[in-house]
């Protein structure tokens, strides 16, 4: 084995089936990577040549990749990891200080292992958290507003039993909806929800618990909202400790208490904005396709199926639209050029490799109104010849991938994405592919060597 290091024959078994059951997708290094990554901890050397053998590549080739991306570990990792964000917002509160405070508490420096191989220090660069900073994942949970006291306290309960699945009810009686967006989760929106969840079943109360992305408004999180006979109506900075209060006044009424703010629309924050990206988040369930037809998704998909491509092109070079990297590029101008490129194989490639402090709009999107993002490629893949779609996402928002996993199945599930995309006849379908830490993969083409499985 390479390095000297001895495998059982057990661990080979695993790595085959894990590299077998991946070997046929497009770009197949990057996923098998991950799934051994995550299956063993770490990526065995025994997987190497099994990999190269599969995939029909070089050891070489498997070796470059594998060393190229941070998030990939050649050896067991510690039990736990704390990764902190260096990234310019985070610093600019006060990640600095705290990377040294940090580094004193654990008496290691950062990228180091304690002496007792139980925590690895880590820098992390942006967990799109820039609000809230300094920001950190914690065994994978981002966490919020760390200073020292928070900071040893997170190491105090790092073996302390953990409940890492969101808050839902599922049920009859009135809808409460509690942001699952990765801010307000780190802002302790989990434990609002496992609090009402658990008031509710105590005392017999008929409710159902939505969990929603964000609206934004970071400085009001958690914000949960009731549905009442009036409308919505929020109440803002909810702590567990705060949820028998609330019960007791009524909030699910809509009752008076210190923390209601009212009809979120009409805060002052909101009611002059004009939400069109961002319309449907907070206010819908992400996972739900329902949700998502019921406020007026799938219409442009559908009015698309009865175009010819080129006047879908059309469409879009009239509608001015322009692309929200930076650059301001028409979109209507790209989509031309691919549908009158001739090919027999395209695709459609969604970068949401945002890395930059602030740029954190694909994560709000993602975990918010996923199904927004899924219609838009449908609509440029069924327009621009493609049958096959690609969401290169950062490791950094494990959030934004399990939101919108499942936003993926679910619109499997409703024909919205397979072989027959809404009975049309016509095939699409996207892939979520993740990255593994490398921050020069948002950039265009190192993202598209990164979907090939080649060093970004």
């Amino acid at each position: 084995m390479a390095d000297g290091q001895s495998s059982s024959a057990w661990d080979e078994i695993k790595a085959e089936r894990i590299i077998a059951s991946l070997a046929q997708e497009a770009g197949a290094l990057m996923p098998i990577l991950h799934a051994l990554n995550d299956g063993f901890g770490h990526v065995p050397d025994c997987a190497v040549p099994l990999i190269a053998t599969a995939l029909n590549i070089s050891r070489a080739d498997v070796h470059g990749t594998l060393t190229f991306y941070h998030d990939f570990h050649r050896q067991p990792p510690a039990p736990h990891a704390i990764k902190l964000c260096r990234a310019e917002a985070c610093q600019s509160r006060g990640a600095r200080e705290l990377e040294r405070h940090a580094e004193h508490r654990l008496g290691v420096k950062m990228g180091s292992t304690t002496a007792d191989g139980a925590i690895a220090l880590q820098p992390i660069y942006c967990l799109g958290n820039c609000a809230n900073g300094p920001s950190a994942l914690v065994d994978g949970v981002l966490q919020a507003e760390i200073d020292n006291k928070k900071f040893d306290a997170l190491v105090a309960a790092l073996d302390a039993k953990k409940t890492t699945a969101d808050a839902s009810l599922v049920g009859s009686g009135i809808k409460i909806f509690v942001p699952g967006e990765a801010t307000a989760k780190a802002l302790g929106a989990d434990g609002v929800a496992h609090a009402i969840a658990e008031h509710a079943s105590r005392h017999n109360i008929p409710l159902s618990i939505v969990r929603t992305g964000g609206r934004g408004a970071f400085w009001l999180e958690p914000l949960i909202e009731m549905q009442t006979a009036n409308g919505r109506i929020a109440y803002a900075h909810v702590t567990a400790s705060d949820v028998p209060a609330l019960f007791a006044a009524d909030f699910l009424k809509g009752g008076a208490h210190a923390k209601r703010i009212g009809d979120p629309a009409q805060h002052d924050w909101f009611k002059n904005q004009t939400r069109l990206t961002f319309a449907r988040c907070g206010v819908v369930d992400p996972r739900s396709l329902d949700d998502y037809v019921v406020q007026g998704g799938l219409d442009g998909l559908k009015r698309a199926l009865s175009l010819r491509p080129a006047d879908v092109v059309t469409e879009i070079e009239a509608s001015g639209l322009r692309g929200r990297g930076g650059a301001g590029f028409p979109a209507g101008r790209k989509w031309r050029t691919v549908l009158e490129t001739p090919g027999d194989t395209k695709y459609i490639v969604c970068n949401a490799d945002e890395g930059d402090s602030g740029t954190f709009a694909d994560r709000l999107l993602m975990e918010g109104d996923p199904f927004l993002l899924i219609e838009g490629m449908a609509i440029a893949g069924l327009s621009l010849g493609a049958t096959q779609g690609f969401v290169y996402l950062r490791s950094e928002y494990p959030d934004a991938a399990r939101v919108f996993g499942a936003a993926l199945e679910a619109a499997r599930a409703g024909g919205v994405l397979g072989s027959n995309v809404l009975s049309s006849g016509k095939a699409f379908d996207i892939a979520l592919r993740m990255g593994a830490g490398a921050y020069i993969c948002g950039e265009e083409t190192s993202l598209l060597e990164s979907l090939e499985g080649k060093r970004g």
